[in-house]
């Protein structure tokens, strides 16, 4: 669970730096009020790519640390499920899509 808010809080702490960043930009620009929310979301959406962008860049070849510009200084890790929760996964399924499930595994141990 810990993993899974990880990688929210690094998917979203770019977004938020893109807008507050978008928007910065925009109000020292002037635009046709007519097309400015469309400048201004491009900017947002820009300014979140490029925010991203660069600190993955940094975390990775710089310092870690600075994993920070993007919410936290570690990457999330997804382990292997265990087979308790493979087992629990798979009882949930109907008996249909058990089978298919069961013939894949079948067939890809042949």
């Amino acid at each position: 669970m810990k993993d899974l808010f990880d990688s929210l809080v690094r998917t979203y702490v770019p977004w938020l730096a893109g807008i507050v960043i978008g928007w910065l930009v925009s109000l020292g620009v002037p635009l046709d009020p007519e097309v400015a929310p469309q400048i201004t979301a491009v900017l947002m959406l820009g300014a979140s790519a490029l925010w991203y962008f660069l600190a993955r860049i940094f975390e990775t070849y710089v310092h870690p640390k600075l994993g920070w510009l993007i919410g936290l200084p570690k990457q999330p890790l997804y382990g292997a499920p265990t087979k308790d929760e493979i087992l629990a996964d798979f009882a949930r399924l109907d008996p249909d899509e058990q089978n298919a499930d069961l013939q894949a595994a079948l067939a890809r141990r042949r």
